[in-house]
């Protein structure tokens, strides 16, 4: 945040320099790295932000105020001291997250940093945060960026003050007045979110801006002519900090903040900053040396802590034990002093050269744009986040192809239309599987498992359920669907003609049948239960034609198998050991959902499917979860028995088509013996 920018930023020589502030400034950090690294001992740290935001007001505004008064003030120079100041530490830990991020995290993690890289370089990570999960939600432990947030607060408030005071004072408009009737509005817009929209009370720079105000009002105040008694300032900071210390340790993440509970760290401060420098809390606390040292590095702190907290929770797949954040803790103070050091200060002061400000935007325009290629190609597939020794074979799909051929019972005009299409080269075909990719999923555990005498014949279109008489009014994801209707209206008629088909196993994913809107084939008409209805026609139409149906189910969705392998640096028994894992496996508990969580997120596709159950009974319905599920552990695992049951995306694998086909196979023998 750089709101812990140096010290002495570039103030006119008549204002004295104020170790104090340095020292707030080292309580602020302090307070948001111990709520990130040690949430119990001061849950309401996040506050710290809060404290920022008023320095910062009061800083820069002063500077402002100093410059349209002297009539020296450049928006060009303005800028450019904001570029210095901010870019060098934030490129660098940009950089550093990016490459970490390569070498180990899985493919839409990257995919998601990347994102995050593009928003916090483009200074609008608050934005992005806002439409995801909440600050203080779990979720937000495994964001390595997103701490960008108040950057992006800060710098879009920086975007249009300067202009505005300097637009005030051209049109001799009051900035008091100014000042105090933006504070309120901008205050207000807080307390009205807070309740019922309360993300965006958090991450909004419009509920956000009374704070960095307060700092400004009272730049302003300081500066005027108006005596103040000497004596107040020597209690208002000791109230301050009183007040600073009880939000620390009053408030916690539940607390409906920021609202009238940002009152305390931003009065506070303000109490604070408002003393002469002469009061206790001054003198003996926040102007001794270490105090002012670690505020000199704060910016630096901030940046370098939040990263390394929360890669050390996604490598060890949970929050690491207390003495490997109390370590990581120390290493970002060594990094941000070596930052402060050898990367802010060279840049920061001295001639003001013009490869000072072009350098350092140059590579932030390099870290989003290779923040963007990850984000826009999906984490870089081919980047392996996992270890190399890992058994991606247990993943694999498609054993038992050299027993087939390709043929599904269509025309050859009319074969381009499947993508899944296949049937045993053994023996004429009794049975056959329609549906979607997940119909493929499954046909090679049944051409494996199937005896003679019950041989399969596959037939099926990418993303297109089976149906008939209804059709997706929609693309989805990329299917042409008129091409989709002609398939299905194909594949049942090739079905129900074919005199050696006796069994047709219908199935297709979830997310396919409750996601598109579906209608008539024929009006193309809009409607709710289109879906059900086409599959309803479907078994209807095929047991008109003597066939016998059964229906699969679709199996739990889980990770990409590739995001719960080991992880490339946890092969490292060197990494294991510093984060105080003791087996490589760390993204196990990802990698695995409830079986009520499973039922939860199902809840609609089942509904259909109860429905359809109960409309047709003499129809088998298989439920895969009841092999690929632990319904007394109340889990759903992506492996068993060392493999993984799930080959690419939500699809299964051959170890778990295995499963589906021995677990479906017996009934449906049965089924077509007693025709």
């Amino acid at each position: 945040m750089n709101v812990l920018v140096s010290p002495g930023a570039v103030r006119p020589a008549s204002e004295k320099y104020r170790p104090e502030i340095d020292g707030l400034r080292a309580v602020a950090v302090l307070a948001v790295v111990m709520f990130h690294a040690f949430p119990t001992l001061v849950p309401g740290g996040y506050v710290g932000v809060d404290i920022f935001f008023v320095i910062s007001g009061f800083l820069i505004t002063g500077i402002l105020l100093s410059e349209l008064d002297e009539e020296r003030f450049s928006v060009t120079r303005f800028y450019g001291r904001r570029v210095r100041r901010i870019f060098p530490a934030f490129v660098l830990v940009l950089g550093f997250v990016f490459s970490l991020g390569w070498f180990s995290l899985f493919k839409t993690e990257y995919r998601d940093l990347g994102k995050q890289i593009v928003s916090g370089a483009a200074f609008v990570a608050n934005l992005a945060f806002w439409k995801e999960a909440g600050y203080f939600d779990s979720a937000a432990d495994t964001k390595p960026l997103l701490h960008l947030w108040s950057l992006g607060v800060e710098e879009q408030f920086y975007i249009l003050w300067p202009l505005l005071l300097a637009f005030a004072r051209r049109r001799q408009i009051g900035l008091a007045r100014l000042m105090l009737g933006i504070s309120v509005v901008s205050f207000g817009v807080n307390v009205l979110l807070i309740n019922h929209h309360p993300a965006a009370a958090f991450y909004s720079p419009f509920s956000r801006f009374w704070e960095l105000l307060a700092g400004a009002m009272l730049a302003y105040v300081m500066r005027s002519s108006l005596d103040r008694n000497a004596a107040a300032p020597r209690r208002l900071p000791m109230l301050g900090a009183m007040l600073c210390v009880a939000a620390m340790f009053a408030l916690n993440r539940n607390s409906a903040f920021p609202g009238w509970w940002a009152l305390l760290p931003v009065a506070g401060a303000s109490l604070c900053i408002y003393g002469n420098g002469a009061d206790p809390v001054a003198r003996h606390v926040l102007s001794r040396p270490v105090m002012v040292w670690i505020g000199k590095i704060s910016y630096p702190l901030y940046l370098w802590h939040w990263p390394l907290l929360s890669f050390a929770t996604v490598l060890a797949g949970a929050q690491p034990a207390a003495q490997v954040r109390a370590v990581l803790v120390g290493i970002s103070v060594v990094l941000a002093w070596a930052t402060c050091a050898v990367i802010e200060k060279p840049i920061r002061f001295g001639p003001s050269r013009r490869m000072k400000v072009v350098i350092p935007c140059v590579l932030v325009v390099l870290m989003a744009f290779l923040g963007g290629m990850a984000w826009m190609r999906d984490g870089f597939g081919f980047r392996k986040g996992y270890s190399l020794g890992a058994d991606v074979n247990t993943a694999s799909l498609g054993a038992g192809r050299e027993y087939t051929e390709r043929n599904c019972g269509v025309s050859s005009r009319d074969e381009h239309l499947f993508q899944f299409c296949a049937q045993d080269s053994r023996e004429p075909p009794r049975a056959v599987v329609w549906g979607d990719s997940k119909a493929d999923a499954t046909y090679w555990g049944l051409v494996r498992q199937s005896a003679q005498g019950l041989r399969w014949r596959l037939i099926g279109r990418a993303s297109c359920a089976p149906m008939v008489g209804a059709a997706r009014l929609s693309s989805y994801a990329n299917d042409n669907p008129d091409e989709c209707e002609r398939s299905n209206r194909i594949a049942a008629q090739a079905i129900a003609s074919d005199p050696h088909i006796e069994l047709v196993l219908l199935t297709g994913a979830a997310r396919v049948l409750v996601g598109p809107q579906y209608g008539n084939a024929v009006t193309r008409k809009p409607d709710v239960n289109g879906a059900l209805d086409g599959l309803d026609a479907a078994i209807t139409s095929l047991q008109r034609a003597g066939k016998k149906v059964a229906l699969l189910m679709d199996n739990p969705t889980l990770p990409d198998p590739r995001e719960c392998m080991d992880r490339r640096l946890m092969a490292s028994s060197a990494v294991r050991k510093s984060l105080g894992v003791d087996r490589a496996g760390s993204s196990a508990p990802r990698c695995t959902v409830s079986y009520d969580a499973h039922l939860a997120a199902t809840a609609a596709y089942r509904s259909i499917m109860t429905i359809l159950h109960d409309r047709h009974p003499e129809v088998s319905f298989f439920d895969p979860a009841t092999v690929l599920c632990d319904r007394r552990k109340n889990a759903c695992s992506i492996t068993k028995d060392g493999a993984f049951l799930y080959s690419y995306g939500d699809h299964v694998s051959d170890a778990g088509n295995k499963l589906i086909a021995d677990y479906i196979l017996p009934e449906l023998e049965v089924s077509l013996a007693s025709k």
